[in-house]
């Protein structure tokens, strides 16, 4: 069996999320779509939490209508840096807490999904809507512990086991983690 992969998924039920005023969306809004460097042109976005959050603060918060834009703590990005830190930048934001926080812009788009041996779901387009099953090709994804699909594969953010398994026996809390349903 090779290596295992899951979609992004932050646990929004039991940990607090964030959000990103209207005024400044536009900063955040296509993080996920680009694979440039920012952090030289950041600037620190203000986010707020919400009345009807979760008490427990998680190290990967949702980040309300951007779920793809990952956000995660300095204890994560302190552990996951070793592993991710060759396509990824911490980006500062300005989280409620006052602690450190970051949006972890993920520069590795990999079109690495078979899709005429995955079942998708296409709009009338014929572009593909979601995924039900994925076919990878295993022969991009060597040493790649998260990477983006591209927004005509449904641009779904995926990370291997490697980075579960680093998420898990570090402790970390507010990722949810369900295997990708592959075809066989």
């Amino acid at each position: 069996m090779g290596m295992k992969y899951y979609v992004y998924r932050p646990d929004s039920n039991n940990y607090a999320g964030i959000g990103v005023s209207p005024g400044d969306e536009s900063s955040v809004v296509d993080i996920h779509n680009q694979d440039a460097r920012l952090s030289s042109t950041w600037t620190p976005v203000v986010v707020h939490g919400f009345d009807d959050n979760p008490v427990e603060e998680g190290d990967f918060p949702s980040l309300s209508n951007f779920w793809r834009i990952p956000v995660l703590s300095q204890k994560a990005w302190d552990v996951l840096r070793p592993l991710i830190g060759y396509c990824c930048e911490a980006l500062p934001i300005i989280h409620p807490t006052g602690k450190p926080y970051f949006i972890l812009h993920v520069m590795e788009t990999v079109d690495g999904l078979d899709a005429d041996r995955s079942e998708v779901k296409r709009f009338s387009d014929g572009g593909i809507m979601r995924i039900v099953r994925y076919s990878l090709r295993q022969e991009m994804l060597q040493g790649k512990h998260i990477f983006k699909l591209p927004r005509e594969c449904a641009g779904e953010l995926i990370v291997d086991d490697d980075f579960r398994r680093a998420v898990e026996a570090n402790g970390l809390k507010g990722l949810q983690f369900k295997e990708l349903p592959m075809v066989e």
